[in-house]
């Protein structure tokens, strides 16, 4: 049996990488279990590898779930399921280069490369993390009450002004009749009979 050893970096993040080692016949899906773990992520967030080219254009999709989706890949080639493919089938390069993508609302993007095939080594459990550097990227991590002083959400801004809610609260408890004019006159208006 053969083990992968893939090496991940996070989008334009010096001195963050990690080095994963998984047997061949392990799935995309035990790979990304890897990961999250790794980076303590939530493990049902919507994700997918993609095969690629030596210049990281996609090729194929392997996505965390099935959603009857069209291919987001631009291949139009059906999207896999990361439990039902085997790292073996997909690797056809010596440096097989594959991106993952975390979160599609964020679409964090992590660039893989398989640094090199090994003969398994029977003492070590599979996947596993054979070297780390740097912190987990707080971008994964944030959320907006975790947000660091200074920095804001994703607030509505009107003007220079932060949207507040409250300030609608003078129009609660007012129900409009939708065939009045403003002035109150329902006027020209014929009311069902019962």
């Amino acid at each position: 049996m053969h083990i992968y050893r893939f090496k991940v970096l996070f989008e334009d993040q010096d001195g963050f990488y990690r080095e994963f080692e998984l047997q061949s016949d392990q799935t995309f899906l035990d790979f990304h279990l890897a990961i999250v773990a790794n980076l303590k992520l939530d493990p049902g967030m919507l994700s997918s590898f993609f095969t690629c080219n030596d210049h990281f254009r996609k090729k194929q999709e392997i996505s965390l779930v099935d959603m009857d989706q069209e291919p987001t890949d631009g291949t139009g080639k059906p999207v896999l399921i990361m439990e039902e493919c085997r790292l073996n089938d997909f690797i056809d390069d010596p440096h097989q280069k594959l991106l993952y993508v975390y979160d599609y609302l964020n679409y964090w993007t992590f660039y893989i490369e398989l640094l090199r095939i090994l003969p398994a080594d029977k003492d070590k459990q599979y996947p596993h993390l054979h070297r780390a550097a740097g912190e987990v990227p707080r971008e994964l991590t944030a959320t907006p009450g975790a947000m660091p002083e200074g920095e804001r959400s994703m607030d509505l801004f009107l003007g220079e002004d932060v949207y507040d809610p409250e300030d609608l609260e003078h129009l609660e408890g007012e129900e409009e009749d939708p065939y009045s004019d403003r002035s109150g006159n329902n006027e020209g208006f014929e009311e069902d009979s019962p």
